[in-house]
């Protein structure tokens, strides 16, 4: 009788710690995290509208009108090309016609290849230029973030973050493109060494002109 009395004891617990452990082991204290700082800022806002950032563009739309105005030549040469081919047609032999209207075409194929290819060297010319703004805003934005304490940035512009409201005091955008101006107070733009990547920024559209 004294021997199942202490078997059940035993038993008994031996279940208590069954149900005791897991308990305790949920009760452990968790990691601390911080309080969140936070800091909102503009970002392309703050590159776009910074003084290299301006400069970026400044030269994109110099190296635009330039292509522009080639194109527009080009244009011009190719219409009174066009023109003069019509008018011989009556002319000519039907063999020499065909040569020198596949000639005009091949001249015009390529010149639709080429204003392509103007038109990506200066998107690339673009991106790479913005580039250089933004990764030097990225330094100026960690440095200023630790100065305040910020732990969290958050990049509320257009289509980046879903931030409907924020106290202004923590907008920092303006303060962070000021002393970009003062690290990175212009970029010169360059000739592309690389492709644009897909969904990148894009320099103004080049048009192809009608012949004057």
């Amino acid at each position: 009788m004294n021997f199942d009395h202490g078997r059940a004891l035993v038993v008994a617990a031996a279940m208590m710690f069954c149900f005791v452990a897991p308990l305790a082991a949920q009760k452990k204290p968790a990691r601390n995290l911080p309080v969140p700082r936070i800091a909102v800022i503009d970002f392309q806002r703050a590159v776009r509208q910074s003084a290299a950032g301006k400069s970026v563009l400044r030269q994109i739309n110099k190296r635009h009108a330039k292509f522009q105005k080639e194109i527009q030549a080009t244009t011009n040469q190719l219409e009174q090309a066009r023109q003069e081919l019509t008018r011989q047609q009556a002319i000519l032999a039907p063999e020499v016609f065909q040569q020198k209207r596949r000639a005009f075409q091949l001249k015009a194929q390529k010149y639709q290849k080429d204003v392509q290819q103007a038109q990506r060297q200066l998107d690339t010319m673009f991106r790479q230029g913005l580039n250089k703004v933004e990764v030097a805003l990225a330094k100026v934005l960690r440095d200023l973030a630790t100065e305040l304490g910020a732990n969290i940035v958050i990049d509320a512009g257009p289509g980046r973050g879903t931030v409907l409201f924020t106290d202004a005091l923590l907008v920092v955008t303006e303060d962070a493109k000021a002393r970009l101006d003062k690290v990175l107070p212009d970029v010169t733009v360059t000739e592309p060494v690389a492709q644009p990547a897909a969904g990148g920024a894009a320099a103004p559209r080049l048009r192809l002109p009608r012949a004057q």
